[in-house]
């Protein structure tokens, strides 16, 4: 009678006591969605053409705060659709 080889272990075959931990698997339980999560604001892409020495001034003060060019845009657009509006 001959015996098989192994080819390899089972990883489950041996005692899980203290050894072995499968926390590297990800739970698969659904988790509570926070409000903040809830809210993902949806955005579109605009181009325009600005002049020079305005992207270099948006660029500046992007890297100066580490913010992408786009948030900064989008926090002067804001403030400057507000501003326009309180003037009216």
């Amino acid at each position: 009678m001959s015996k098989k080889t192994s080819l390899g272990h089972n990883p489950l075959a041996y005692s899980l006591n203290n050894h072995a931990s499968f926390d590297f698997i990800k739970s698969t339980e659904e988790k509570p969605v926070s409000y903040k999560e809830e809210q993902v604001i949806q955005k579109k892409v605009a181009s325009y053409y600005l002049e020079e020495s305005v992207i270099n001034h948006v660029k500046e003060i992007a890297d100066k705060e580490k913010k992408s060019y786009s948030c900064i845009v989008n926090e002067f657009l804001k403030e400057g659709a507000e501003n326009r509006n309180d003037s009216d």
